[in-house]
């Protein structure tokens, strides 16, 4: 391998920073989207991008360069997810409620 090549580790490493970079603007798009077919185009790129970065990461894994061990979630750590997540939910729900409410009067 030439002194200025990247190793194959290097390069998956990079797919996989790029990729997240690229999945993390069409997520902006997505948010700021007003248009539904828009919306739903971004989603899908922004779901084949998650995709590959998927797949980089399997690769790295299955070579011994990546341990997926780490990635998992506990249950207690799933938990709180869910409270908060409910929580939010609730909260947003409330919200729209005092909308439709004053906009009512």
């Amino acid at each position: 391998m030439s002194k200025n090549q990247l190793s194959e580790k290097d390069m998956l490493l990079d797919s996989i920073m790029t990729e997240r970079y690229v999945s993390s603007v069409y997520d902006t798009g997505v948010m700021e989207s007003v248009n539904e077919e828009v919306t739903k185009t971004l989603q899908h790129i922004q779901q084949e991008e998650q995709n590959h970065t998927k797949l980089f990461m399997e690769v790295m894994h299955n070579k011994g360069w990546y341990d997926v061990k780490a990635s998992h979630i506990n249950q207690a750590a799933k938990d709180q997810i869910n409270k908060q997540m409910a929580f939010q939910l609730e909260n947003r729900i409330n919200q729209i409620g005092e909308n439709n409410q004053q906009n009512n009067q």
